[in-house]
């Protein structure tokens, strides 16, 4: 008969302290990724765009077309659209002033500090997009308001395209978005009669 080989004095010990350390850390690591979507001062690691021109104020035509121009969509001109998505009409304060009133109608997060210049992700767009656009299914997202369930969402109702909701969205990209938006609030009838439309120069 084979014995089994014989436990060294306090492996088990050794072998409890092992894992109650690795589950600590585990735990820590998932509860600083809540407090930083949460909490304010978290979205500062986003890159900031490389130059930033000035914003167009001359209309939502010229705004889309600054947009698609963008590498990588960054949060004045997307806040700018998200309030013309949202309330039908262009905002025409200054970026802080943009930003207090989305903060305030529920738009953004209530922590959230990004810089006009500063990208966004997939997460803060769509939680931005699904604010909008009034779409309040999908359990996650009921359950936890956290942008990457919103993202997800997004895609489920094919408004946003593939891709995780980590990565950064170009302004193409983004564009596109949100003509899938306007035609899920027309379709929806959620859209108000009178509403600005987000177009393109040609239209």
């Amino acid at each position: 008969m084979r014995l089994a080989p014989r436990r060294q004095p306090g492996a088990g010990r050794r072998e409890r302290l092992a894992g109650c350390r690795a589950l600590r850390q585990t735990v820590g690591w998932g509860l600083w990724g809540l407090l930083c979507v949460v909490l304010p001062g978290c979205h500062t690691t986003n890159p900031h765009a490389t130059t930033q021109p000035a914003m167009p104020r001359d209309g939502n035509a010229e705004l889309i077309l600054y947009i698609s121009d963008q590498p990588y969509v960054t949060a004045e001109p997307a806040y700018r659209a998200v309030s013309v998505l949202a309330h039908g009409a262009a905002f025409d304060g200054d970026f802080e002033e943009l930003a207090a009133a989305l903060r305030e109608a529920g738009l953004i997060g209530g922590g959230w500090r990004y810089a006009p210049d500063q990208c966004l992700d997939r997460a803060a767009i769509g939680f931005m997009i699904c604010r909008a656009c009034e779409i309040r299914t999908g359990l996650n997202w009921l359950l936890t308001s956290l942008g990457r369930y919103a993202w997800r969402e997004l895609q489920y109702k094919a408004i946003a395209g593939p891709g995780s909701e980590f990565g950064l969205l170009s302004g193409g990209e983004f564009v596109g978005l949100l003509s899938r938006a306007e035609d899920y609030l027309q379709r929806t009838g959620k859209g108000e009669v009178n509403r600005v439309k987000l177009g393109t120069p040609s239209e």
